[in-house]
């Protein structure tokens, strides 16, 4: 049929009464194509209306079953939903939190606040390994330090005797010296023994789990070396960049010497400042080392290539919530270390030759270090396994990964960050319910979107239909195109 006769296609099951013209019964249709419910339908039948309401479009209030569907609220009032009348929201979609961030991309209060909640949410295992780690690998620094204090002492009383006698004698004995620097290194490699545990530990308090230092241990079992060889490579970059700064040094002065002085302190200067850049720029692309080495159980040379690909046109982003997760480490460290290392310098320069004094200094300077290590270290270290678990969900789909982990109920270990393909990025294309985001298979059914709050219960095939599209359309020819797109004719052309 034309447009030109006044007919009007209606609904399937929607006939008009049995000797009255379509005319008249299609008076009672205000809205178009899509007939109100219940007019003109023999028993038993359902018309097909438009999602979330029927009658007149504009007319809110009027929930209707969906095409194909047993009448029920489709996108109606439940519980935490919208208004009845109002579209159904298809905004970023829920994400489960099992443990101290929600399964998504994470935002930096998201970052921040996970660090400070899996502190907070076990205490015993990450201050305790702290405390412990820090406690006993500044033994060594605690002894030197005493010594220190000790031999300065002796220095200056024998200065207030005889000045002239000290003026050209190192205050410091050579055991005082090596006990100090090597107390230095052996406090490094307890640092980068606690990274690799709260690294673990960081990794299961996002899933919801609260490892005890056993498990935290075992969690690490066989990845030690890793660490290890992994903060060793670091090292090494250290060294050659301290290398590059020692030539800076010496071509700046051979560049005075030769050309003029200007020329010389510019070069040092303009160098300088290269280099520092050079070491920010480094150091922010192998800052996740560690927790690949440990959390995907990669080699070393492996992990650090693979925290250089994740870091890859995200250098701004990673560089500054490092820095201000090392601003505030510093600042809430220094508050509270700084009173008992200051009780050690004011013994040491006010009564240093009473005999008691390199006791108590160094214990009051002992304390305020495994102070600060004990609160301080933790805060980076899950700043930082959170910044590499971020980078993962957002180039990779990892969230779908840990959903898909905690949801199952079962009990996964750190063998979940385990990517089978670490560069191949993984789940399907957008999904509808947002443009760019992916959609997560299996959890509302292939092309279904997520709800739109909680209380609702996803429908048994899609608004349309079971293959779902868009509502009918004319296709000019006086009838109306299904939704398969196979059109469903109303009479002769």
């Amino acid at each position: 049929m034309s447009h030109d006769d006044g007919r009007q296609w209606r609904a399937p099951g929607s006939e008009a009464g049995a000797g009255q013209p379509e005319e008249a019964a299609s008076s009672h249709d205000p809205g178009g194509w899509w007939a109100n419910p219940g007019e003109g339908v023999p028993s038993g039948q359902s018309p097909w209306t438009a999602p979330g309401g029927a009658g007149d479009p504009g007319a809110p209030g009027q929930g209707a079953g969906g095409y194909g569907q047993s009448p029920g609220p489709y996108g109606g009032a439940a519980g935490g939903q919208a208004p009845p009348g109002a579209p159904p929201g298809y905004g970023r979609p829920w994400a489960p939190r099992p443990g101290v961030v929600s399964l998504r991309p994470l935002t930096l209060g998201d970052i921040l606040n996970g660090a400070f909640g899996y502190i907070r949410h076990n205490p015993r295992t990450t201050l305790g390994l702290a405390l412990v780690v820090t406690a006993v690998f500044s033994v060594v620094t605690s002894v030197g330090l005493a010594g220190y204090f000790s031999d300065y002492g002796d220095f200056m009383q024998r200065t207030v005797e005889n000045p002239n006698a000290t003026a050209d004698e190192i205050p410091f004995q050579p055991w005082t010296l090596a006990t100090m620097y090597g107390g230095a290194f052996v406090s490094a490699i307890g640092q980068i023994l606690l990274t690799g545990l709260l690294a673990a530990v960081v990794g299961m308090a996002v899933l919801g789990r609260s490892l005890s230092m056993g498990e935290a241990l075992r969690a690490v079992r066989g990845r030690i070396g890793a660490v290890f060889a992994v903060a060793g490579l670091l090292f090494l970059l250290g060294l050659l960049w301290t290398a590059l700064l020692i030539g800076l040094f010496f071509g700046a002065i051979l560049l005075g010497m030769a050309v003029h002085p200007a020329a010389g302190v510019l070069l040092g200067l303009l160098g300088l400042l290269a280099l520092i850049a050079l070491a920010a720029w480094v150091y922010v692309r192998v800052s996740l080392a560690m927790p690949v080495a440990v959390l995907e159980r990669s080699g070393p040379v492996s992990a650090l290539g693979r925290s250089w690909r994740l870091t890859q046109h995200s250098w701004w982003r990673v560089f500054g919530i490092l820095l201000l997760a090392q601003v505030i480490t510093a600042l809430v460290v220094n508050v509270l270390a700084t009173p008992f290392q200051g009780v050690g310098l004011a013994l040491s320069f006010f009564l240093p030759d009473a005999a008691w004094m390199p006791v108590v200094a160094t214990a009051a300077a002992f304390i305020g270090t495994v102070l600060s290590g004990t609160l301080g270290q933790p805060f980076v270290i899950g700043v930082t396994t959170l910044l590499y678990i971020d980078l993962r969900m957002r180039r990779e789909g990892l969230d779908l990964q840990l959903q898909t982990a905690a949801q199952s109920g079962a009990d996964v270990g750190a063998d979940v960050y385990r990517p089978e393909n670490a560069d191949r990025p993984v789940g399907g294309p957008p999904g509808p319910s947002a443009p760019g985001q992916q959609a997560q298979p299996g959890a509302y059914g292939p092309g279904a979107g997520p709800p739109s709050g909680p209380g609702y219960a996803p429908p048994a095939s899609g608004p349309y239909g079971p293959q779902g599209g868009a509502p009918p359309q004319e296709d000019g020819r006086g009838w109306h195109s299904g939704p398969g797109g196979s059109g469903h004719p109303g009479g002769p052309a």
